[in-house]
């Protein structure tokens, strides 16, 4: 069993992305090509396959053995390299009209994605320079937010990584809060203890859109979309920079 099955079922962000990769390889052995891609294409690629969850087909946790040996090829290639980090690194890039806010408001209401409603939101920046969020921010607000450069030290800050299904499963069993539908997580609770939970590109792949069994019920991480890190608290020192992105 390798690390894309949870329970007998694949993510549906790496299935979709292994078709993708399929059909764009051609003839090539998709295999041997993943690792020839550059990190910013392949990490395009993923949020393509993450956004399909919007297409209106299917986008469901299944087995699908045809597509395993170019899903553990994915795999094995987002362990290394800039697409690998478990932990959010300085600087982080944020979209937003306001450098920064004075703090971190946490609601109490929940959402139909289980997401932390007026966390502070931030991705990675890939070697190029490109925040992991731009295509999402694209796609979701235009071009019109600008993007800044948020600094801090990551030695000051306690995050929680969401790499695997069986991640997300032990942050839902800490801090559980059971709905009418999913049980999800009590993020006022999880920030009593966490500054921030970052859904490494590992964990976008195998764990979104993943059911895993809680001691509370059946939970589902839903709605992140890309790489990303929600701060549940500010951490000290922060600062925000203007970035200009790279071309379009």
């Amino acid at each position: 069993m390798t690390d894309h099955v949870f329970g007998g079922v694949s993510s549906p962000v790496l299935l979709e992305l292994c078709l993708l990769l399929r059909g764009f390889f051609g003839d090539a052995d998709p295999v041997h090509e993943v690792d020839r891609l550059a990190d910013e294409d392949l990490y395009r690629h993923i949020t393509f396959a993450a956004s399909q969850r919007h297409s209106g087909g299917a986008f469901t946790a299944r087995r699908a053995p045809e597509l395993d040996r170019i899903a553990a090829a994915v795999l094995r290639r987002v362990s290394t390299g800039p697409l690998s980090a478990t932990s959010p690194r300085s600087p982080q890039a944020r979209y937003a009209l306001d450098a920064l806010p004075s703090a971190v408001t946490l609601s109490d209401r929940p959402l139909p994605d289980d997401k932390p409603l007026g966390a502070l939101w931030t991705s990675s920046f890939l070697p190029d320079g490109t925040s992991m969020w731009q295509w999402g921010e694209w796609g979701e607000f235009g071009h019109d937010r600008p993007l800044f450069a948020l600094t801090f030290d990551p030695a000051a800050v306690t995050p929680y990584a969401i790499g695997s299904p069986a991640d997300y499963e032990r942050l839902v069993n800490r801090y559980p809060r059971p709905t009418n539908t999913y049980v999800q997580v009590d993020w006022r609770r999880a920030a009593a203890d966490l500054d921030a939970v970052h859904l490494t590109v590992a964990g976008l792949l195998t764990a979104q859109h993943v059911p895993v069994t809680t001691r509370c019920g059946t939970a589902m991480l839903t709605g992140w979309d890309a790489e990303s890190t929600a701060w549940l608290r500010l951490p000290p020192g922060l600062e925000a920079t203007p970035v200009v992105p790279p071309a379009r």
